[in-house]
């Protein structure tokens, strides 16, 4: 699918001058606005897809404009970096990041996880995001640019199929590499979620990624499955203990 960037109305200097920066660092064509609808925008640029960059990063497509925002991950993440003792956090409780971490989130999707692990890490750490979809990885990349805030600037997105990332990865390069398949299956989520399963990767998580991800781990990795388990099941991973009636199964494997 096609993707050019253009900006709201009447962007400020600055505003227009990232967004020009932000096109020509992703290699796509950049297409003022002026006055002109989306609809027109994208006929002129000849695409089917926007990426609308001002105070935020919105896509456009099929005629609906959108804004990225990280869900519930941004509420998770203030509270911590506000010094909060977050209890209930099933993805802090199973992932056991430390300070000073370095994360892997192989399927970044909107980034919630990635923000919550980002505030997590503190100062010394970072995150690593990889999005298979080019027009995803863009949306998201561009909303943690312009997210306020210490953690949202230590989440780096790439634009990436993790299996064949991970084979070009260091061996012992990341504390934590984190999966969460979650999208293919159908729950209520946070604004975004229709899009990121219309755009996302569908494909089941391999065996084979999984034993890249622990050649590439340093302490473990972690699975994150919906009830009642199938994918968990179907690579014979038993999940760890957690609240009942969870909706949120988590899988731990220690490294190679």
């Amino acid at each position: 699918m096609r993707l050019a960037v253009t900006t709201p109305f009447h962007p400020s200097p600055a505003a227009l001058a990232a967004a020009r920066d932000a096109a020509a660092r992703r290699a796509l064509p950049f297409q003022p606005r002026a006055t002109r609808s989306l609809a027109e925008v994208a006929v002129a640029a000849g695409v089917e897809a926007l990426l609308v960059l001002g105070g935020h990063s919105s896509l456009w497509l099929d005629g609906v404009e959108q804004r990225w925002h990280p869900g519930m991950g941004g509420l998770r993440a203030k509270r911590l970096l506000q010094g909060e003792r977050v209890t209930g956090d099933s993805f802090l409780e199973a992932a056991r990041l430390r300070p000073g971490d370095a994360v892997l989130d192989c399927t970044l999707g909107l980034g919630a996880d990635a923000l919550v692990a980002a505030a997590a890490v503190g100062d010394g750490g970072r995150v690593v995001g990889l999005e298979s979809s080019p027009l995803l990885a863009a949306w998201a990349g561009e909303g943690f640019a312009r997210l306020p805030g210490e953690a949202a600037a230590r989440v780096e997105v790439v634009a990436a199929d993790h299996a064949a990332w991970l084979a070009g990865a260091p061996d012992r390069s990341f504390d934590v590499v984190v999966f969460d398949p979650m999208f293919r299956h159908a729950r209520a989520a946070a604004p975004g979620f229709d899009l990121l399963r219309r755009l996302g990767d569908a494909r089941p998580l391999s065996r084979a990624a999984l034993d890249r991800a622990r050649r590439v781990a340093r302490r473990g990795v972690l699975v994150k499955d919906g009830t009642p388990g199938w994918d968990l099941a179907r690579l014979g991973l038993a999940p760890m203990e957690g609240r009942r009636g969870a909706e949120r199964l988590y899988a731990w494997l220690d490294p190679e």
